[in-house]
């Protein structure tokens, strides 16, 4: 009998799952994370305010059981507001 890790799960289900605890981190901007996913790769697609966003988004990613490879597509784009600051 195979354990739940080795279990196929469909796409779609690994997508909304990875997505969802990705959005529940609490960066408004990480909401706008999706995941796409190609058998046991994930695809992460979206655009970040930095590069720690996405660290955090990849964390999850990384953790997922049933994910062997992840292709980042994530954009940084800095805050235009965040840019305008004097130091």
């Amino acid at each position: 009998m195979q354990n739940l890790q080795e279990a196929t799960l469909p796409n779609e289900f690994i997508n909304r799952r990875i997505e969802s605890s990705i959005h529940q981190i609490g960066y408004p901007q990480l909401k706008t994370i999706r995941c796409e996913s190609n058998g046991s790769t994930l695809i992460l697609k979206g655009e970040l305010n930095s590069y720690y966003q996405m660290q955090l988004a990849l964390k999850i990613a990384i953790n997922e059981p049933w994910i062997d490879q992840i292709d980042n597509h994530i954009r940084i784009v800095p805050d235009s507001r965040e840019s305008n600051l004097i130091y």
